[in-house]
């Protein structure tokens, strides 16, 4: 079922949140879960620990290539209370095969164009890595511009004959210069006009590692540390960066874990 999976282990009253009592038996690869669960004050993923609001809210996403099944389990004062097992559903990926560009956008030889993305890497790296307390996640998302889905997340670009890394979001292709909305509320984190392969490009915060990125914008409307409201506008469609042509990529991710954000809009 391609929407954001949206789980409340106790009954919620709020509209932003599908009530459930159990959370699912099945997951697609690509999803982000989010459930809540005010009566305990720990829960692991796999024996790990997820970050748990005062409110019990929290968030894990399921990679593009996860396969075993998950176990979630709820502790209360050290006792637990309950291991829930999830089964993961496999996705078909497409291949998707670019021609054309310039070889120094396929495999970089320049010694100074290899250090600047390795710095530009490491910077987003860090921006992974943080886990602000707010919980925007909760909110439903929005696609954030209008236009033709040029590219799907999970598939494989093969990059003038080069087979690359799988595609981490959703490409929209639209005319430039069209408006860019913040999918969520969110908090700027990273805002660049001129990133080496991304071009212009936004990373909002939503809160537990949860994060949006907006690349090859021709256009950024904000500044590191705006908090922003989902529908405000935050850039415009462009071709900057690594880009045949104007549209946007629209990332989501937990950390370092990106999921499919079809499944997060209906």
């Amino acid at each position: 079922m391609k929407s954001l999976i949206r789980i409340c282990f106790l009954i919620c009253i709020t509209t932003n949140v599908v009530l459930a009592k159990e959370l699912p038996k099945n997951a697609l690869q690509g999803s982000l879960i989010i459930g809540q669960n005010s009566h305990i004050d720990e829960i692991l993923m796999n024996g790990k620990p997820l970050k748990l609001s005062k409110d019990g809210d929290f968030v894990f996403a399921i990679g593009r290539d996860y396969k075993e099944t998950i176990s979630i389990t709820s502790i209360k004062s050290g006792e637990i209370l309950d291991i829930h097992q999830i089964k993961i559903i496999p996705q078909d990926y497409e291949i998707q095969r670019i021609d054309g560009l310039p070889e120094q956008m396929v495999t970089p030889l320049d010694d100074e164009i290899i250090k600047r993305i390795i710095s530009e890497n490491n910077i987003i790296k860090e921006k992974k890595l943080l886990s602000l307390d707010e919980t925007f996640f909760k909110n439903e998302f929005i696609q954030p511009t209008s236009g033709v889905i040029s590219g799907v997340f999970g598939s494989q670009r093969i990059l003038n004959g080069k087979a690359k890394s799988p595609h981490r979001g959703l490409d929209i292709a639209a005319d430039e210069g069209t408006p860019i909305y913040a999918c969520n509320d969110g908090i700027v984190i990273h805002a660049e006009n001129d990133l080496y392969y991304t071009g212009g490009t936004i990373i909002l915060d939503h809160g537990h590692g949860v994060k949006s990125i907006y690349a090859h914008m021709s256009e950024v409307k904000v500044n590191v540390d705006d908090k922003v409201t989902k529908n405000d506008v935050i850039g415009s469609v462009g071709s900057t960066g690594r880009s045949t042509g104007p549209h946007l990529h629209w990332g989501v991710m937990v950390f370092n874990e990106y999921v499919d954000p079809a499944l997060l809009i209906k």
